[in-house]
């Protein structure tokens, strides 16, 4: 009968080690349950790992290498709360994983965790076989994981970070759904006014050409500009298809990504928007590592490498390196930076001092990002009628310009 070396957690906390004779795997899972036992890797010890090194190969050698892999968000999402749930009922990582892979309708999600499932199998735990996924799992993800697995509490950790990633998919969300309306009543404005230019205008050209008078300042622009543009549209919409490869394909930590966060931090509104969305993100983060037993220093570079912003990146970096160095507080590293307002700085040195660090960093979390989603609501309500006059004003510039001549014509008639 095969044998089978086990590691399994009795109770919250004990994690026992040894070998158990069953005819297969699954006999094997449950004469282990019914010692009380929830198993986390369940090896077969005849299995040369030579074989089993063989087999998953095999498997990976007929999928793409993982920085390939299509997974997204909602994906990832999925798995963990799925994860959650079975680890929370008991379910070991290995059947649980089984059991998830079947319900993966995404391949390239389906072939990690029919993957993870493999190296759990071979001995590893889930966080190491993760961590060959660094564009799936993020550093924050394997660290929360990792702890999750020390600690004897992985469902508790897998619930906190599917929260966590809802809550900040939340946040993007609201984001992108207030940005849309107006974006594509940017495009859809500005391509009217360059058809207007390019299309319709040049036939009224021959009608002033014929005018024996001098045509009024704004027709003459207009004339000038409808021209240049039928002449050159091509380099034109080139032009305007470069500009916006520059300034959308921004590569993360490259310079130009670093320059245009800086500018973002001083231009008015812009900057207060962008400081309290990272704020709220930074804090939430830490706040979830902390709750999880990580050191405030492991905690802090993680949380400070989940920033968008570059610039503001760079400057919390400086507050990790102050109170590794000089063993200085969280508080007091923040005021020296000056990222963070009083309010929250005052928060985190109260917190500090009660021993409630956790709870502040999540208070002031909840409190920026009602800043972020009342800003949201601000800008949507601003930008909309802001758009609709710009768009306006220039077809009600094209407009009169074009029938200012026939209304001086009027004019000399009379």
């Amino acid at each position: 009968m095969p044998i089978f070396i086990y590691k399994a957690k009795r109770g919250p906390e004990k994690i026992e080690t040894g070998e158990v004779a069953a005819v297969s795997l699954d006999d094997a899972v449950t004469k282990l349950e019914g010692m009380g036992l929830s198993p986390i890797t369940l090896v077969e010890k005849d299995e040369g790992r030579g074989r089993r090194e063989e087999r998953r190969e095999m498997a990976a050698s007929s999928f793409p290498s993982s920085s390939h892999l299509r997974v997204r968000t909602k994906d990832v999402d999925a798995f963990t709360w799925q994860l959650a749930s079975l680890v929370k009922a008991s379910v070991p990582i290995l059947k649980a994983l089984a059991l998830i892979s079947q319900q993966t309708e995404n391949k390239s999600m389906k072939f990690i965790v029919n993957d993870l499932h493999h190296q759990v199998k071979d001995g590893k735990m889930l966080s190491d076989g993760m961590r060959q996924y660094p564009h799936v799992f993020s550093n924050l993800y394997l660290s929360m994981i990792k702890s999750g697995e020390q600690g004897g509490v992985l469902h508790e950790v897998l619930y906190r970070i599917a929260e966590y990633r809802e809550k900040e998919q939340a946040v993007t969300r609201k984001i992108q759904a207030a940005l849309a309306y107006p974006a594509v009543m940017v495009v859809v404005g500005f391509g009217t006014v360059f058809i207007m230019l390019t299309v319709f205008m040049p036939k009224f050209i021959s009608i002033f050409a014929n005018m024996k008078q001098r045509l009024p300042v704004p027709t003459m622009i207009l004339i000038n500009m409808s021209r240049f543009l039928s002449e050159n549209w091509i380099g034109f919409l080139i032009a305007v298809a470069f500009v916006f490869v520059i300034f959308g394909r921004v590569r993360p930590s490259s310079k130009k990504k670093f320059l245009f966060d800086l500018i973002k931090l001083y231009i008015p509104f812009i900057r207060e928007f962008v400081r309290h969305a990272e704020i709220a993100k930074f804090t939430r983060t830490l706040g979830l590592l902390l709750k999880n037993g990580l050191s405030v220093y492991e905690s802090l570079d993680l949380a400070t490498d989940t920033l968008d912003n570059e610039a503001l990146r760079d400057q919390l970096k400086r507050a990790s390196k102050e109170i590794v160095q000089q063993g200085a507080t969280l508080s007091s590293s923040l005021v020296k930076v000056k990222v963070f307002p009083n309010f929250a700085v005052n928060m985190i040195a109260v917190g500090e001092e009660g021993g409630k660090l956790e709870e502040s960093l999540s208070g002031i979390a909840g409190a920026y990002e009602k800043e972020v989603e009342q800003a949201i609501n601000v800008m949507t309500s601003l930008l909309e009628p802001i758009l609709i006059l710009v768009i306006g004003g220039i077809v009600g510039f094209i407009v009169f310009a074009m029938l200012l001549p026939i209304f001086d014509i009027g004019a000399m008639a009379r």
